[in-house]
């Protein structure tokens, strides 16, 4: 399969899929960095990145709205957070992306 690649003003590659980087770092004490990517498309589409406690619960909502394609980077302070595992979880139209992180305190 070959995948093209497309570049935007600034020449930087576009990304062609939705995709959620792992967390770094993970397990984390108390920030760690989220990096996603948003992939062109043909239409506008609304993303969302929240995170998630085990029961399912929104915690906190990091990022909403439209998004141009590109690459996006989001760190979270969970100071206010007690130990345990978390879920972040990147919605982008129709698509969802899914991760784990732990934070330990």
């Amino acid at each position: 399969i070959v995948q093209r690649r497309i570049f935007n003003f600034e020449n930087r590659i576009v990304p062609m899929k939705l995709e959620l980087h792992p967390a770094y770092p993970n397990p984390f004490n108390p920030t760690t960095t989220l990096r996603f990517d948003i992939p062109i498309t043909d239409k506008v589409k609304s993303s969302s990145l929240d995170i998630y406690d085990v029961r399912g619960r929104l915690v906190e909502s990091l990022a909403s709205g439209t998004r141009l394609p590109g690459n996006y980077k989001v760190s979270w302070n969970a100071d206010h957070f007690s130990s345990g595992v978390y879920f972040v979880r990147l919605i982008h139209g129709e698509d969802l992306k899914t991760t784990k992180v732990i934070l330990l305190k």
